[in-house]
């Protein structure tokens, strides 16, 4: 009799084990799919630098985001959209973006390239820049309640630099060389990774 003690007690405990799991597990499975559609998105890449965006989702397939961004040397802001073709705990997500960064100074730069200022730094203030990206991303985890992603794509960047002289004179070693304002486009790849957290 004293060794079914233990056997019957630890049946009893697996058993109440059992009922409680049972009795939860509906409950949290309701809460999991309670939707949860305002959030917010916190992400960091290249060549955009870092963003933080409220996040909305009117329906399980479309995310909308906006906010601000930084890439250290400037504020800028930003819009974007997600389609997300599969609600699943790991899925893929088509992402468009478009964003501007307001004017500042990128001389900077230069002393990262490990350049003596110059007249050319002088050039290189009150920039401004558009950019349009496109990508591709993986999505990890619950999207009523959070989830990671990758994103891999393209950036269309249009900047703008008001007074290139001074970077122009000093590249072609003309003084009496004059321009007007300088605009740059070009496309670059796009890599950003990050986090959604939703609230309400």
């Amino acid at each position: 009799m004293r060794r079914r003690h233990p056997s019957l007690l630890s049946s009893g405990i697996a058993l109440g084990c059992l009922a409680v799991l049972g009795t939860a597990t509906p409950a949290l499975a309701q809460d999991d799919d309670s939707p949860r559609r305002v959030g917010l998105l916190l992400d960091a890449g290249a060549p955009h630098g870092i963003g933080l965006s409220a996040v909305v989702r009117p329906t399980n397939w479309l995310r909308l985001q906006a906010g601000p961004t930084t890439n250290t040397l400037s504020i800028g802001v930003r819009g974007g959209v997600s389609i997300l073709p599969m609600d699943t705990f790991i899925a893929p997500s088509i992402n468009a973006e478009v964003g501007h960064y307001f004017g500042s100074e990128y001389s900077e730069v230069l002393d990262w390239l490990g350049r003596e200022p110059s007249a050319t730094s002088q050039a290189i203030r009150d920039v401004t820049y558009n950019y349009v990206t496109g990508s591709l991303g993986l999505e990890v985890g619950t999207k009523s309640r959070f989830n990671f992603f990758l994103n891999v794509g393209l950036s269309y960047v249009a900047l703008t630099v008001p007074d290139p002289t001074p970077l122009i004179q000093d590249a072609a070693n003309d003084d009496s060389v004059t321009s007007g304002p300088l605009h740059v486009r070009a496309t670059i790849p796009s890599v950003k990774l990050g986090f959604i957290v939703y609230f309400f």
